[in-house]
Order: structure tokens, then C-alpha cells, then sequence
């Protein structure tokens, strides 16, 4: 152990885990703790699973913790989870790689390429519980072997040969490590080991935490109990409150903050910040915030943010906030309505009674927190003047004397006690009653009497300087109250709230600011000056509360989004972290209040708890301006919703015009408010104060750069990219259309010249149309003249046709008639012989051939009717040669009376036989025979 130590001195110096712990043990029961603000974080904000297993601090500001579903990233404003297959227990950030470790995994994520996801250094069968740095390597350890990464990315492995082992912790060039409640040892990889301490003593601990204090001594924390010393081979408890604490709730983890500083986790309590001499500077349990109280990870970032790991969620704490709260859970104050401080005690007014406490000088504890007898119920209003406190209370009113009340009167409901400035001997109080006076008599304060005339319940009471006084009433009920030097008249009293600025207002109230009197309206602000009401800075316009701190140009103000500062010297709002705006909005509407405890510390009162203001603190962490970072940039297809991967490329394609940009400037314990532009799409620079994120739909295609800021500062972030024009306006479109337009051109060109072609070949179409119906006029003349000439010979022939018929029958009946007269000279046998008249009548049948004249006529008719039996023939088969002769004779038209001696019939039968020929024409009833056959077409 001797040759150790000088070892030693060379090897121990940090702490590496995250832990955190609670408070609760009955040396605490008269004890409340001002602590910060403890901000929560549940799965359902974060989207993962419950445990978070350990935490990291990447380079960038961004947080990562193992969750069991995976890495999860937080940079200050987004969450964002990388799901792995098995449950993470480790975190490790170094540049730009987060290496990670878990059930069966060990290996590592980009911190630039997070979503490519995560990437195997190697197969493993058991978990990796913590990651370090060694040297040139990085260790990952696991309860029974120690992986070692080079800076090759070989992976060395080492197995703890005694069994298992709980944490292992680097300090110098060393690995320090206690083996299953043995020996405390201290070893480099592949190399002897160095004991620093036997199992005779630690047989029943289980180390659970190793610091390096100075040079000889190192600090031992245990599962169940507590803390050690060891120094010289000795191992020593330290006995004190923050031991105890330990030993209750059973150590986990710890890190060191500074100073021999630490935060403890516990198992079942909580985290507690204290130093090994016992002093508990914060406690941190499920009644200060906390989601669980067993906590598995703990890591500081930068000088003051404290995250916690928890079984049920994520935890953060500025442990350098401006805000303490009061944190007690034994007794109740309820609503908080006034504090002042008075010989090193406090005197908190509450709805529940007067409580009185004493801060301790050194710790941020309060001591004997306790409600002072005969107090209980509503407190009003505790003022100090002649270094007397006045209790304004539901009961009346009292003075406390050595944590006595003492009743002054029945005046009730004080809120405002105010003594004034022109007759020191009088103090003027508000009430359920009007304005009640007090004056000092033989040194002692009496109730004089209430102001005649006045019979509302008041309020806010201001002193002017001509000692007249301005308060509030109930609703927009504002007085203006002139006393008389005696007291022996009655006042003047006017109502300011009835005057015209005050017409729609639905209440009033009244402060005191820089000298002015402000009469502050639900819809405006006025200074009441020598009797006129005056327009004030519209920073002070529609607040519900004002308070001038009169130690600065600090102005308290509360509107609808909380609590502001004004500095009034320079007329600005003073920009403020979000839990100090939030504040604002659990003071008591209508009753806030905020008292000065002096050094730039003040109460403010809220409706169920009490919180410190250090304005040096706020001042100290005051922003410090950074460069935001963006973080994402996604294209999308604002018409379909598809997401392109793109962010990478310098060109986006047109489809993908609508850009949406995240960024963030790691901020955890304020908000930031952004101001950004896009050159290329506008010329100014435009506030954000809603989100981090800024969306552009619909771009148009050119050269676009991304500018980001915090608003007021001058650090600003830079994305360029090009939306690539569509298609139909791109290089090749161009390029595609003048092509299209020259071959337009030509075509174009080409067809004017088809088109006058065309042109004139439609001229001489039309012309030679013109001349073929000139000559078709002309042919058509010449045809009507053949037509009339052969109709004129047809004419002409069938009346040849039918003079021939005629001169026939004719000749027929003359013959007929000679035949009857020799028929008759034969009979009578007068003059001639029978044998000359033989001879005469063979001379006359051979002469006349019936037979004979049909076909002379046939032929002549046939020369003059072209086809007119064929045709006839053709469209009714069934006709007769008869028949057709009878077509023949009604074609030339030939009468019956005409036709009857042609036939060698009579007239009648004539008509029958055309009857007969009608039907077999089967012309209608209606229709004529001799016009069906004169007109017939062949």
C-alpha cells in the first residue's frame, strides 16, 4: 500500500456517473427547503419508454440519455427518439460520435447522421452498465468484463477473473472497482492490479460511488451506508445530516458539481446536493417535482443545468436559478397573500393563518416554520411600521408582539396599511369598511375612526403629496380622498372612476410608480397628476399588477402572459427565462403581491407556495448570445405529402418546393425567441416566437439562403440550397423548346408554302371547276336541244306511229268494207261471180297482213322506244306478247275507242282488256294505266 499512494497522487481526480437522491428524515420536520424549480419531462412529452438509464452531453449542447427503447436526443426545443433492438443502460458523447451500450449491444451513433442509426462495434452476450474514458481508450464495462476501444476500432476484452463488480470509475490512467463486497482495487488493462484496500473492512459494502478529495484521501459512497473516508489505509464514516439522509434512501450513484460538491442519487429517495461536511444545499423528491424517486442517472451540463434520470421520466434543474421555492411538506401554508422580514424572521400572510420562520445564513433552508397561535385563517396583509407589525386579518385588526396578537380593532379585511408621510402619527388602512385611521397616542397606536362618506369595501391605498388619497374600491370604483387638517370635517370625496377614460372599464386599480400615482384599468393606463388624468408608456398599459422595486429601475409587472420587468430607465422590457414569466401567472389575481427583502431578493406570493427572486442571480446568468444551430431541413411535396431525403443535395427537384427548417439554440431553462429570413424569397428579417421551426411553401425555383438568429443578437446560422426549376422551365426544356420552335419554324414555313400551293391549286381547281360547269352548261344546253330535237322525233315518229295505226285501220276498215259489200254481191249473185270475188278477196289478204302491220310497227316503235319491252318485260315477267302490244298502242297513246278496231273488238272489251293489264301491272286502284306506261322509265 506504501508504493501505492505515491501512485495515487497521480491517478485520482473525477467523478463520472449521473445519481440523485431526497429528503426526509425527522431531524427535517421543522425544516423547509428552498430549492429550484424542478422541470419534468414524461414519456408522453418525449415519446420513449419510462427509464432512462444514463445520460450524456454531446459537443454540439445536444442531451442524450440510454432509454429503454433506444438513444434519445434532446437539443432544447425537439425530441427525437433512434429506436435500437435491446434496452440501452449507456451513454458516452465524445465529437461527433455517441457511443452507446446496453442488453447485448455495444457500438455507437453519428451525431451527424443519426438516422443511418445505430452501428455494431461488436457481438455481445451481456450488458454494458457504464462508458469512460481511459487514456487512448474508451472502456465499456459490464458487471463481469471490461471492453476496451482503441483508436483503430479494435475492441479488447477483459474479464474481472475474482467475479462481478458494481461501477467502475476512472481516475487518472487508472480503473478503480470494487470486487463483489471484497477488495477496493485500482488497475490498468492487461496490467497488474494495485490494492487499495482488503475485504476485512468492505465485506458488508457495496461501493457504489469513488471520488479522489486531495492526495491521500478518497471519498467511498456505499448502498446502504453512506459515505466514507479513506485516508491512510483507514476507512472512516462521516457522520453527519447528509450521511443520514444517504443511509435512508441507499446510494446509487453520484456525481461531483465543484467545490467537494456533489449530487447523490438514491434508490428511493430522491436527489440531494451537498457537500461531505454535511451541508444539504437542495433535495429533490416526487413533492419537489420529481416524477420517481429512484434515480438512475445524473449529469451537470455546462455550469448550473442538473439532469436527472429517473424510473419514471426526466428531470431538470438549474442549479444556479434565480427562483427558490419554498418546499415543505409538513405544514401547509396554502395561499401565500404577504412576507416581510423582520430581525432575521420571516412573516408569511396566508389563507390558512400568520407563519413565522427564520432563514439560516448559510444554507438555503428555513428553520421553524410555524403558524403563530390565534392566527388561523385569513391573513391579509403584515406591514411594519415603528418597527411594529400590523396583522391585517379576516378577525380585524392586530399587532404582533413577541409572536402574540394583540387585537388593535375590528377593522377587518385589511389589506393595505399605510402610514403617512405628511403626519407621520396617522396610518391609513383599507378594509371590508372603507379607509380606517389610526394615530399614535402617547406612543402607542390607536383605531381613531373610519372615514365618513365612504362605505365601500377598498383596497390599494396611495398617499399624494397633498396628503389626499387615492383608493381603490370595488369594480371601477376609484376615490380621490381630500382630508382636512383637523380631521374634524368631512372629506371630500370623488369617485375618479366615473370620469369619461373610465366610461367601459371594468375595474381599477391603483399603484404608486417613480413618483406617479397609476390608475390601471382592465382597457388602459393613466397617471392621475394634480388632478388630470395623463397618458402613460404603453409598456404599462392593461397589467393587472405593478410594483416599482424602488432600489432600481426595476419595475414588477403581471400581464396576461405573466411576469414581466420593466426598466423604467430605459423604457424596455427586460427579456426573461420562461420560469420567471411563469411565476406571474400563479400570483393571485387581484391580490399579488411581491415584497423586497433587501440585496435585490424578493417574495413573491403565490397561490400555493412562496417563491425567492434574486434579480444579482438573474443578472449573472444574463444570455449570453449564441449561435443557433439548425438541426433539420425536410422537402415535401406540398400537393401529394411526400417527404424528400434531400437535405444533403445542393439541387432540389421543383416537385419538392415546400421547405421546412427546425433549429435550435440548446437553450433547457429558457425559451428563445427567433428571428429569421429566407434571401432569395424576402428582404427582412421576421420574428418567430412561436416554435422553432419555419415552413416555405410553394417555392419558386432559384437560389434560396436560410438566415437564423436569437432575437436580439447578431450570431446567425446559414443554410443555402437550390430549387431546381420545373421540367417546362429547366435548361433542357429551353434547350427542347427553341428546338421545337426551329422545327415549329420550318413546319411552320413549310406549310405556308403547302398552303399557297394549296392555295393556288384550289384557284385552279376552282377554275377548272369554273370551266368543267361552263362546259357542263354548255353540254347540258347542247343535251336539252338533242333532248328536245329527239323528243321532238319521238314526237314526231310516234305520231308517224300512230298515223300509221290510223292510215291502217283505215285501210282496214275499207278493205272490212269491200269484203262485206263482195260478201254481199256473193249472196245476192247479181252482176259478179262468186270466182272473181274469191280472187278479189285473195288479193285483198294478200295485200292486208295484220301479222305483218304488227311488225312494222313493232319495228318502228323499237326505233323510237329503245328498250321499252325489255325493260318492261324485266319489271313484270308475267306480261303476254298481247299484253305488250297493248303497252305499245297506250304508250303512243292510242284511245280504246282507237285500240277496239286494232283488235278487231269492241270498245268495252278494249276497257277489260286494259283492266286486265292493270292488275297484272298491280298498280293501284287510283292509279292510271296509260300515265303508268306513258311515263314508265326504261
Amino acid at each position: 500500500m506504501a508504493r501505492f499512494y505515491p501512485i495515487a497522487i497521480l491517478i485520482i481526480s473525477c467523478s463520472v456517473i449521473c445519481s440523485s437522491l431526497s429528503f426526509g428524515t425527522n431531524n427535517f420536520q421543522d425544516k423547509a427547503i428552498l430549492s429550484p424549480q424542478v422541470t419534468t419531462f414524461r414519456k408522453n412529452t418525449y415519446d420513449a419508454e419510462n427509464q432512462n438509464w444514463d445520460i450524456g452531453v454531446a459537443e454540439s449542447g445536444a442531451i442524450y440519455f440510454a432509454n429503454s427503447l433506444g438513444l434519445l436526443k434532446y437539443d432544447g426545443e425537439d425530441w427525437n427518439l433512434y429506436k435500437t433492438k435491446n434496452i440501452l443502460r449507456s451513454v458516452y458523447c465524445q465529437g461527433d460520435t455517441i457511443y452507446v451500450g446496453g442488453n447485448g449491444l455495444i457500438g455507437y451513433f453519428l451525431e451527424n447522421d443519426l438516422k443511418s442509426g445505430f452501428h455494431s462495434l461488436s457481438e455481445i452476450d451481456n450488458d454494458i452498465w457504464k462508458i469512460f474514458p481511459l487514456g487512448d481508450r474508451l472502456i465499456f464495462q459490464s458487471f463481469n468484463r471490461l471492453y476496451h476501444l482503441d483508436n483503430y476500432g479494435r475492441i479488447g476484452v477483459e474479464r474481472i477473473q475474482e467475479g462481478n463488480i458494481t461501477y467502475a470509475y476512472q481516475i487518472d490512467d487508472y480503473i478503480f472497482c470494487q470486487v463483489s463486497y471484497g477488495k477496493l482495487k485500482a488497475f490498468k488493462p492487461n496490467s497488474t492490479e494495485l490494492v487499495l484496500r482488503q475485504p476485512d473492512e468492505l465485506s458488508n459494502y457495496q461501493i457504489k460511488f469513488i471520488s479522489k478529495l486531495d492526495e491521500y484521501r478518497f471519498l467511498l459512497g456505499t448502498l446502504e451506508n453512506g459515505l466514507f473516508i479513506l485516508e491512510e489505509n483507514r476507512l472512516t464514516p462521516i457522520d453527519n445530516e447528509l450521511n443520514t439522509l444517504l443511509k435512508k434512501y441507499q446510494l446509487n450513484k453520484a456525481i461531483e458539481l465543484d467545490n467537494n460538491t456533489f449530487a447523490f442519487a438514491t434508490m428511493n429517495g430522491g436527489v440531494v446536493i451537498g457537500s461531505i461536511d454535511g451541508k444539504i444545499n437542495f433535495l429533490f423528491n416526487t413533492s419537489d417535482g420529481l416524477s420517481n424517486n429512484r434515480i438512475h442517472a445524473l449529469k451537470k451540463q455546462g455550469e448550473s443545468n442538473l439532469w436527472i434520470g429517473t424510473d419514471n421520466g426526466i428531470a431538470l434543474v438549474d442549479l444556479n436559478s434565480s427562483l427558490l421555492y419554498l418546499r415543505n411538506s409538513f405544514d401547509k401554508l396554502g395561499s401565500v397573500y404577504d412576507l416581510v422580514q423582520q430581525n432575521g424572521n420571516y412573516y408569511i400572510a396566508t389563507n390558512q393563518g400568520l407563519f413565522t420562520a427564520t432563514r439560516s445564513e448559510t444554507q438555503d433552508i428555513i428553520f421553524g416554520l410555524k403558524i403563530i397561535e390565534g392566527s388561523e385563517g385569513q391573513v391579509w396583509n403584515v406591514s411594519i411600521i415603528d418597527h411594529q407589525l400590523f396583522v391585517g386579518h379576516n378577525k380585524g385588526t392586530f399587532l404582533l408582539e413577541n409572536n402574540r396578537l394583540i387585537k388593535l380593532s375590528d377593522v377587518a379585511g385589511g389589506y393595505s396599511i399605510v402610514q403617512s408621510k405628511l403626519h407621520p402619527d396617522l396610518i391609513y388602512q383599507t378594509s371590508y369598511y372603507g379607509v380606517a385611521i389610526y394615530r399614535k397616542v402617547n406612543m402607542r397606536w390607536k383605531f381613531s375612526h373610519l372615514i365618513e362618506g365612504l362605505n365601500d369595501v377598498t383596497r390599494d391605498l396611495v398617499e399624494l403629496n397633498d396628503g389626499s388619497l387615492i383608493v381603490g374600491g370595488t369594480g371601477k370604483n376609484v376615490y380621490q380622498i381630500k382630508l382636512n387638517a383637523g380631521n374634524s370635517e368631512e372629506p371630500k370625496i370623488e369617485n375618479l372612476g366615473l370620469r369619461e377614460p373610465f366610461n367601459i372599464s371594468m375595474w381599477t386599480r391603483v399603484f404608486r410608480l417613480n413618483q406617479q400615482t397609476l390608475l390601471v384599468a382592465n382597457d388602459t393606463t393613466l397617471a392621475f397628476n394634480k388632478g388630470r388624468l395623463e397618458p402613460v408608456d404603453m409598456a404599462l398599459n392593461k397589467k393587472t399588477f405593478i410594483y416599482d422595486t424602488s432600489t432600481n429601475d426595476y419595475v414588477f409587472l403581471r400581464s396576461e402572459k405573466g411576469l414581466e420587468i420593466y426598466n423604467s430607465k430605459t423604457k424596455t422590457n427586460v427579456l426573461l427565462p420562461a420560469e420567471i414569466q411563469n411565476i406571474g401567472l400563479d400570483l393571485i389575481y387581484k391580490y399579488e403581491h411581491i415584497s423586497d427583502l433587501g440585496s435585490n431578493i424578493y417574495a413573491c406570493s403565490l397561490s400555493e407556495n412562496l417563491v425567492f427572486l434574486n434579480l444579482n442571480r438573474l443578472k449573472s446568468i444574463n444570455k449570453t448570445p449564441v449561435e443557433p444551430t439548425i438541426t433539420n431541413v425536410v422537402f415535401s411535396n406540398n400537393r401529394t405529402g411526400e417527404i424528400s431525403d434531400l437535405s444533403a443535395v445542393k439541387q432540389i427537384p421543383y416537385q419538392f418546393n415546400t421547405v421546412k427548417i427546425t433549429y435550435t439554440s440548446f437553450r433547457y431553462n429558457t425559451s428563445s425567441v427567433y428571428e429569421y429570413y429566407l434571401k432569395g424569397y424576402n428582404d427582412e428579417w421576421l420574428i418567430n416566437n412561436k416554435n422553432n421551426q419555419t415552413v416555405f411553401q410553394n417555392l419558386r425555383e432559384g437560389r434560396y439562403t436560410f438566415r437564423v438568429k436569437e432575437l436580439g443578437s447578431d450570431l446567425q446560422s446559414e443554410f443555402s440550397f437550390v430549387i431546381a426549376p420545373p421540367f417546362y422551365r429547366s435548361k433542357v426544356a429551353v434547350m427542347i423548346y427553341l428546338l421545337f420552335f426551329i422545327i415549329l419554324f420550318f413546319v411552320v414555313q413549310r406549310i405556308s408554302v403547302v398552303r399557297s400551293r394549296q392555295r393556288q391549286l384550289y384557284r385552279l381547281k376552282k377554275e377548272r371547276q369554273r370551266i368543267n360547269e361552263l362546259r357542263i352548261r354548255h353540254a347540258k344546253q347542247v343535251l336539252d336541244l338533242e333532248v328536245v330535237q329527239l323528243q321532238n322525233e319521238v314526237e314526231s315518229k310516234t305520231d308517224k306511229l300512230t298515223n300509221l295505226l290510223l292510215q291502217n285501220n283505215k285501210k282496214k276498215e275499207v278493205i272490212d268494207t269491200i269484203k262485206e259489200e263482195l260478201k254481199n254481191l256473193k249472196e245476192s249473185n247479181k252482176f259478179v261471180s262468186s270466182r272473181h270475188i274469191e280472187k278479189l278477196n285473195r288479193i285483198i289478204k294478200s295485200n292486208f297482213d295484220e301479222k305483218k302491220d304488227w311488225l312494222v310497227f313493232e319495228s318502228a316503235f323499237s326505233e323510237t322506244h329503245v328498250n321499252f319491252f325489255k325493260q318492261l318485260k324485266a319489271k313484270h315477267p308475267i306480261l303476254t306478247d298481247e299484253d305488250l302490244r297493248l303497252c305499245a298502242y297506250l304508250k303512243v297513246n292510242l284511245s280504246s275507242k282507237e285500240l277496239a278496231p286494232i283488235f278487231q273488238i269492241t270498245t268495252r272489251s278494249v276497257d277489260l282488256k286494259k283492266y286486265r293489264l292493270k292488275k297484272k301491272l298491280q298498280l293501284d286502284k287510283e292509279q292510271s294505266l296509260s300515265e303508268y306506261i306513258k311515263n314508265f322509265n326504261y
